[in-house]
């Protein structure tokens, strides 16, 4: 200020004006120190086709995102139905070291529902509790279930819960219920099919989805399979496999049900890709999963092993036999 006032105060009037006017302009950043007129810099906004570039980028990473989680999901559901597998290959071990012998693939012994190879495994997979609510010495299963659950009041009954440990976590049709006389369906009351079947050989049933009781695997209709019966070796023959569940849920009841296609199948139709869909026998006579690429099995050995659709057909039903003096091979 006092550099100003005595401008003000030494100069002419004229002098005095332009003098205030030229340090005006340059505190307001208009005017160099040569008097010459600057140019203000200002923010600039985007352009839309820098906001369309924008908006593109963060378009590809999100669905990289999404791609990644939805992979990283995908693998814990393999991982955990793997654990599955493992789990009820355990409680047929078990079980064989109590009975001496492999549980029924089926206990059906005339027309109606039998008890499948899971009702008779219940009390090692620590579900005691289960296998007592029912009544084994009636030789139809469906009637005893459909009595349970129709009594009044309804009685506590195995196939009203859902068991994780027979349902593969990836797929869609696991934890949904087949009610009671529902279009296709059997008469066997309201119950929850599961993924895991039994390896009943390579030689199928006389006629689609009926009843084997010859079968040169491990599980089948009235089976008593040991372990010293597989000559083939325990780490070369198949157990059990995933067959995904078909989407009206009229197969794979496997506490309480038919023989083959429900609780047991061969592997005379190889491995595929399944199908989201009502039941034919492309898809319920075969196994599959809903894993990208194949499907687990589970060894005599206990040991559980991921495979591909693209196996050899030779090499599947010679690992489907449990003495059938087939090489393994590599798989």
């Amino acid at each position: 200020m006092r550099f100003i006032m005595t401008l003000f105060w030494n100069e002419p009037a004229g002098q005095e004006r332009m003098v205030s006017e030229q340090l005006d302009a340059r505190c307001d950043g208009r005017l160099s120190g040569s008097g010459q007129r600057l140019r203000v810099s200002r923010p600039r906004g985007f352009t839309l086709i820098e906001l369309l570039v924008v908006i593109a980028i963060i378009a590809v990473l999100v669905a990289l995102l999404l791609s990644a989680v939805q992979s990283a999901r995908e693998a814990a559901r393999r991982s955990q139905c793997k654990n599955n597998m493992k789990q009820v290959g355990l409680a047929l071990h078990n079980y064989h070291g109590a009975h001496e012998s492999f549980p029924m693939g089926n206990l059906r012994t005339q027309s109606g529902g039998g008890w499948g190879y899971a009702m008779h495994l219940m009390p090692f997979l620590d579900q005691e509790q289960a296998y007592y609510q029912v009544d084994f010495e009636n030789p139809d299963c469906c009637l005893e279930i459909i009595g349970l659950q129709f009594a009044n009041p309804p009685l506590p009954d195995p196939a009203s819960y859902v068991f994780e440990f027979f349902i593969c976590p990836s797929d869609p049709n696991g934890r949904q219920r087949l009610n009671h006389l529902s279009p296709g369906a059997y008469p066997c009351g309201n119950l929850y099919p599961g993924s895991y079947l039994g390896v009943s050989g390579d030689n199928p049933a006389a006629s689609a989805c009926g009843s084997n009781k010859n079968g040169n695997g491990m599980l089948y209709t009235l089976s008593s399979t040991r372990m010293r019966d597989v000559t083939d070796g325990t780490s070369n023959t198949l157990f059990i496999g995933e067959r995904g569940i078909p989407q009206d849920r009229v197969w794979g009841w496997l506490l309480c049900g038919g023989e083959e296609c429900e609780q047991y199948i061969a592997t005379d139709r190889g491995l595929a890709p399944g199908a989201n869909a009502p039941w034919t026998t492309g898809i319920a006579e075969r196994f599959w999963s809903w894993h990208n690429g194949g499907a687990h099995f589970t060894l005599v050995d206990g040991s559980v092993r991921f495979l591909s659709n693209s196996m050899d057909l030779k090499l599947l039903k010679g690992i489907s036999t449990r003495a059938g003096d087939e090489d393994g091979g590599e798989f």
